[in-house]
């Protein structure tokens, strides 16, 4: 459902000048009801004036997410909690609307010399951060020199190894140096941890973010809520609408349903599937259902024994019927996949036959591997994802008919992220990836060298197609990199990959404005409530 134009665009101008118009004055916002402004070149839209009859202003939303956010600082985290709260709260210098498009936000043109070895932005005049300082161009060449700094220990540094050098010539000038052409520089500015922020607070970012966005931290009581109160001095005119923001945390689906049909609630952007059903049914409340742009998986450590044996690999591949998971685990909601890419991307490739459900050809497999007895292991299952637990015990019982026992243990979400995707101590494990932009920003953390290849994927001729991939400028060969490389992970049974699920968003039905984005982020800028409450 979403324009995946956008990864072809950045490929195929990558060595071409990308040069969007003047200055304009800070721009008024555009309800996401409003058409697009389609036929302007992508660099240049800017949202246009809102029509006289506009939204209601004022009014709380109070948003039931699932898990509370791992810290507040956009350099140091790597939880999709964290951006979909922080988007609200930073911005970056450009953005992307819900087909992909890149747009204008700190930045209001950017342009790259033929080589595609600089680029330089022109910031915005007139944004201020929330403590009342002017952003200047030197904000942005801290930021992203903090953000790659080894000292900071960022996530997200790898993404942005690539720059060379940051200058910034006058106050409204950036500009960016790289080692080599980067297909992905441009989408990369868009994600949340790509975030401008002022040098004097990033002491204390973690826990009382200071940015330029719509709205700015009341208070954070953990695993409670994160509040927010609007911006005034925000740059883009007439935004936000909501005079206040509320992310309530509540890790129990049934206590968010409970608190949605009490009307505590305004919105949960994640509802599980299995209440869809009923929900559709209600006229009390609005779905909102989209293609997702991103997958479920079972990730293997591909270092640990005996899954370091491709056999064994291919085995569990074997031993599961994706099928069913999607009707056991998930409501029959969802498509099979057989790679870590999702149907939404134009790389997609459907290798969803590789692995028919087979229990013998599993067993068999395990045979061949040394054992014809199969053997025992664990899955630790991370809480309060109730949708990747389902997969796990879904599959858990899979495994035990083709000879795997496996333990299940459930782990506090800090902690698995401390031990499980960040310290790799695991076997098997369920879980989720939201999609990017542009594939390289996916498909890369497969390179043998990344941190973020928890599963310890190794294979050098992945490692070889990665790099080609990141700087070719020819579309159709870009493809075939991105095809090789999704036909590698299935060939070596990477991981189990399970499903793309759907986006779906429920609301109270005096909520306007909802934008679904194909990266992980609720934008309140939008958003507004029918009865202004």
């Amino acid at each position: 459902m979403y324009n995946r134009k956008l990864a072809l665009f950045i490929a195929s101008t990558v060595f071409v000048t990308l040069v969007a118009t003047g200055c304009a004055p800070a721009p008024t916002l555009v309800p996401p009801t409003q058409p697009p402004a389609a036929t302007k070149p992508l660099a240049t839209v800017v949202p246009t004036a809102v029509p006289p009859a506009g939204p209601a202003r004022g009014g709380t939303l109070t948003i039931a997410i699932a898990a509370d956010p791992d810290g507040l600082d956009p350099h140091k985290t790597v939880a999709a909690a964290t951006f979909q709260i922080t988007r609200n709260i930073y911005d970056t210098l450009v953005q992307t609307d819900e087909k992909s498009n890149l747009l204008p936000d700190l930045a209001t043109k950017w342009e790259s010399t033929s080589d595609g070895l600089k680029w330089t932005f022109t910031l915005r005049e007139g944004v201020k951060f929330h403590n009342g300082r002017a952003m200047t161009s030197d904000d942005v060449k801290f930021s992203f020199e903090r953000l790659i700094a080894k000292e900071t220990a960022s996530p997200r540094a790898a993404d942005y190894a690539n720059i060379k050098s940051i200058t910034a010539p006058d106050a409204k000038t950036v500009v960016f140096e790289l080692n080599k052409p980067q297909a992905n520089f441009l989408s990369n500015l868009v994600y949340g941890w790509a975030a401008i922020v002022p040098k004097e607070s990033v002491a204390t970012l973690r826990d009382k973010p200071v940015g330029t966005g719509p709205f700015k931290i009341v208070e954070w009581v953990k695993n409670s809520n994160v509040t927010l109160e609007k911006n005034s001095d925000y740059f883009i005119q007439g935004a936000p609408y909501l005079d206040k923001v509320v992310f309530k945390v509540a890790k129990d689906p049934t206590a968010r349903l409970a608190a949605l049909r009490a009307g505590e609630v305004d919105v949960i952007p994640e509802m599980p599937v299995q209440d869809l059903a009923n929900i559709r049914k209600d006229p009390n409340f609005k779905t909102i259902e989209v293609p997702f742009n991103g997958i479920q998986l079972i990730p293997i450590n591909n270092k640990a024994a005996p899954f370091d044996n491709v056999k064994v690999r291919q085995a569990l591949n074997y031993a599961v019927d994706k099928k069913a998971v999607i009707d056991t685990a998930q409501f029959g909601i969802g498509v099979p996949i057989g790679t870590h890419l999702a149907p939404v991307s134009d790389y997609y490739v459907d290798l969803t036959t590789k692995y028919p459900y087979d229990p013998s050809k599993a067993k068999q497999l395990l045979a061949d591997a040394g054992f014809p007895n199969g053997f025992s292991t664990t899955m630790i299952l991370p809480q309060p994802y109730d949708y990747h637990i389902r997969n796990g015990q879904v599959v858990v019982d899979m495994l035990a008919k083709a000879g795997i026992k496996v333990t299940l243990q459930t782990m506090e979400w800090g902690t698995y992220l401390t031990q499980v995707y960040n310290g790799r101590q695991y076997t098997l494990t369920a879980l989720g990836h939201t999609g990017r932009l542009d594939p390289d920003a996916f498909m890369n953390r497969y390179i043998s060298t990344a941190p973020e290849n928890y599963m310890n994927y190794n294979n050098p001729k992945y490692d070889q197609l990665a790099a080609q991939a990141a700087v070719e400028p020819d579309v159709k060969k870009r493809h075939d990199l991105y095809a090789q490389m999704e036909t590698l992970l299935a060939d070596d049974a990477a991981a189990i990959y399970l499903l793309a699920p759907t986006s779906t968003v429920v609301t109270q039905k005096s909520v306007m404005g909802w934008t679904v984005f194909p990266i992980d982020i609720y934008d309140m800028r939008t958003v507004w409530k029918s009865a202004g409450k």
